[in-house]
C-alpha cells in the first residue's frame, strides 16, 4: 500500500533538511575547503560505482554494452576538459598546502550542475518508493538523508574550492534541494521509462567518474598535505558505501 501523502511530504523534508545541512558545513568552515574538496572526490567516485552504475546495470539484458555508456561519458567529459571546452586553467596549488586553490575551474561548476541533475533523480526515486509503500519510502528517505548530506557538502565545496563566490555556492545548494522537489514532484505526477532512467545514470557515472578521479584528486594531491588528503578521499568514499549498504540491504 502507497504511504500517505503526509508521510512523503515529511520524508521529503527531512531528505531537504539533510541536503541543505551539508551545504552549510563548507560555508560555515570555508577554510578548510581542501579536505571538503577532497572528501567529495571520494563521494563522486564511489557514489558512481556503488549507486549510479549498478542502479543503470540492474535488470539490463547487455550490461557490457550499457557500460559502454559510462565509458562515452568519461571519455567526451575528458576531451571537453583537455581541449579546453571546460577547464581552461591549470590547477595551481601553494608549496604550503593551502585551504583554497587560486583558479577558478569551470569543470568544478559542471560538476555541481551534474549533482544538480543526480538530486532531481534522488526525488524521483523517493515518489517512486512513496508510490510502493510505507516501509519502501521510510527506507529510502532514511538512506536518500544520509546520501543528500554528503550531496549538500559536495555540491558547495565544488564551487568554493574554485574560488567561485560564495553567493554562486548558496545558488548551487539552493538549486540542489529545489530540483529535489522538482525530481520529487515529476516522479508522483509522470513515472519515467526504466531505460531512460538508466541511460541518464550511466552518463552520469561517467561524469563523475572523470570528475573525481582525473580532476579532483590530482589537484588535491599535494606531497606535503597527501596523507591528510587521502584520509578525507577515503572518508568520503565510505561515507557513501555505508550509504549504500543501507539503503540495500
Amino acid at each position: 500500500m502507497p504511504s500517505s501523502m503526509g508521510t512523503s511530504f515529511a520524508l521529503l523534508a527531512a531528505v531537504l533538511a539533510a541536503t541543505v545541512l551539508g551545504g552549510v558545513l563548507p560555508l560555515r568552515f570555508e577554510r578548510h575547503s581542501r579536505l571538503f574538496l577532497s572528501f567529495s572526490a571520494g563521494t563522486l567516485v564511489a557514489l558512481a560505482l556503488l549507486e549510479l552504475i549498478p542502479e543503470g546495470l540492474d535488470g539490463a539484458a547487455h550490461p557490457h554494452t550499457r557500460l559502454l555508456l559510462v565509458l562515452v561519458a568519461f571519455l567526451v567529459t575528458m576531451l571537453a576538459d583537455k581541449l579546453h571546452v571546460l577547464h581552461p586553467h591549470e590547477h595551481g596549488m601553494d608549496a604550503a598546502c593551502p585551504d583554497v586553490e587560486h583558479v577558478h575551474s569551470p569543470l568544478a561548476m559542471h560538476g555541481a550542475v551534474g549533482l544538480l541533475i543526480h538530486s532531481a533523480i534522488d526525488g524521483f526515486a523517493l515518489a517512486a518508493a512513496q508510490r510502493e509503500s510505507l516501509p519502501a519510502a521510510l527506507a529510502v528517505g532514511l538512506a536518500l538523508s544520509a546520501h543528500k548530506l554528503a550531496d549538500g557538502l559536495t555540491t558547495v565545496s565544488l564551487v568554493l574550492s574554485h574560488h567561485h563566490r560564495r553567493r554562486q555556492a548558496i545558488a548551487m545548494l539552493v538549486g540542489n534541494a529545489l530540483l529535489l522537489v522538482v525530481g520529487f514532484g515529476v516522479g508522483m505526477a509522470l513515472p519515467l521509462e526504466g531505460h531512460h532512467l538508466a541511460t541518464l545514470l550511466l552518463l552520469m557515472a561517467g561524469f563523475f567518474l572523470y570528475l573525481g578521479a582525473s580532476d579532483l584528486l590530482p589537484a588535491v594531491s599535494h606531497p606535503r598535505c597527501r596523507k591528510r588528503d587521502v584520509l578525507a578521499t577515503a572518508v568520503g568514499m565510505a561515507a557513501v558505501a555505508a550509504v549504500s549498504l543501507l539503503a540495500h540491504h
